[in-house]
């Protein structure tokens, strides 16, 4: 009836294993499935702000664009304004050079009929002392002259008249040569003025066409600014719901973290449970039989034991670990360790990279470290495995640890 306990406790004890691993992979799947979008989360995350950094130098582009086009149009435009002032100053320029030009025409007009008025009062002046074929008495008597000698100092008179009259005639026609030269003057200040004014037009225009085509230019890039802008706000849509997409993925892995937590403290409560069952029955069974063979119990490795099932090969290495200080939260990290990289299958091969057993040895060989039935024997495995892990990572949950963040320890 003991033995019959004992049998029983085992079987209690490896069916709540299988049902423990049933649930590790259960929910090492939904881990792995959540890191993996996590991971790809994160790509988009990473994508969008890359595309961001790419928006933003663009903007930048075209902001210093802009700011070059601004300062184009500015100085356009204080040239257009300096050469609409030119144009101005000429016209008022052109207006004054005509002005004076009329003005020496106007003396010229009017010092040519002083001179024609002095030459006409000259020549009746002559015509009225002097008459063809008129002997000198006649003379004498047409002018009421007493004597001779009275008549000619008439005509001495006469004649200093007529020598007044053309020095006179001499100082306007001198006036009236250099009144001429100053109409030339003036005409010839008109012509620059009337070029200058033209030039000044034609600068002008010049400096209204490069101003309108600043402008256009101005336009132009404040209208890529503006599409920039549109796609860096676009681009900055894009991460913030990426950001968001990831938020909600790291907080389902997070979820999944703290089931795996609570999920592992169950399992450790009632894995010794059913350890401390199944001891006691063991005890009873070795005290009721009086031998030793209680020693192949269910947590003691067990010689020859080579296919072990998953179950088997974990209440196996329950008691292996005992060996190296490790309690129940090390074994409890050892099961989900060895559930993600074999199922606890001793036979687990990888067929891309090699690794080999229950510990995944890469390469496999490496377990003939602790035994030459390393290919078929899981207490040989979990050997090898057990002193890697406490050489490497000195526990079970420091290899689970680096397990989690890489996917392979």
């Amino acid at each position: 009836m003991t033995r019959l306990a004992a049998a029983m406790s085992v079987a209690v004890l490896s069916f709540s294993l299988v049902v423990t691993t049933a649930q590790a992979e259960d929910l090492t799947a939904e881990k792995q499935q959540a890191d993996a979008n996590a991971n790809q989360a994160q790509e988009n995350v990473n994508s969008a702000q890359a595309a961001l950094d790419a928006a933003n130098a663009s903007v930048q582009a075209a902001q210093d664009q802009v700011v070059a086009a601004q300062t184009t149009l500015e100085a356009a435009q204080a040239a257009s304004a300096q050469a609409q002032a030119d144009e101005a100053q000429k016209a008022i320029e052109l207006y004054q050079a005509e002005q004076a030009l009329k003005a020496a025409q106007d003396k010229v007009a009017a010092g040519q009929a002083q001179v024609d008025a002095q030459k006409d009062a000259i020549n009746a002046y002559a015509r009225s002392i002097a008459q063809d074929d008129m002997p000198l008495v006649n003379i004498a008597m047409l002018i009421n002259a007493d004597s001779t000698a009275s008549l000619s100092n008439r005509i001495q008179w006469s004649d200093t008249v007529l020598t007044t009259n053309a020095v006179n005639l001499d100082q306007l026609r001198t006036i009236q040569n250099q009144l001429i030269k100053d109409q030339n003057a003036a005409q010839a200040a008109q012509v620059a003025a009337d070029q200058a004014q033209q030039a000044a037009e034609a600068q002008a225009e010049a400096a209204q066409s490069a101003q309108d085509a600043a402008q256009n230019a101005e336009n132009a890039v404040a209208s890529a600014l503006a599409t920039e802008q549109a796609a860096q706000d676009k681009a900055s849509q894009i991460l913030a719901d990426n950001q968001s997409l990831l938020s909600q993925a790291q907080a389902v892995q997070s979820d999944i973290n703290a089931k795996i937590v609570e999920q592992a403290r169950e399992e450790e409560a009632a894995r010794q449970a059913a350890a401390q069952a199944a001891a006691q029955a063991a005890a009873a069974a070795q005290a009721a039989a009086g031998s030793s063979s209680a020693s192949n119990y269910v947590g003691t490795p067990v010689a020859g034991a080579g296919s072990l099932s998953s179950a088997q090969a974990q209440s196996t290495a329950y008691g292996m670990i005992q060996g190296y200080g490790w309690g129940d939260s090390q074994f409890r990290c050892l099961v989900y360790l060895w559930n993600q990289e074999s199922g606890w299958r001793w036979s687990a091969l990888n067929p891309s990279s090699g690794a080999y057993g229950i510990p995944q040895s890469l390469p496999a060989s490496k377990m003939a470290s602790s035994g030459s039935d390393w290919r078929t024997n899981a207490v040989t495995q979990m050997n090898w495995g057990l002193n890697y892990i406490a050489g490497r990572y000195g526990s079970p949950c420091g290899a689970w640890s680096h397990e989690m963040a890489y996917n392979w320890y």
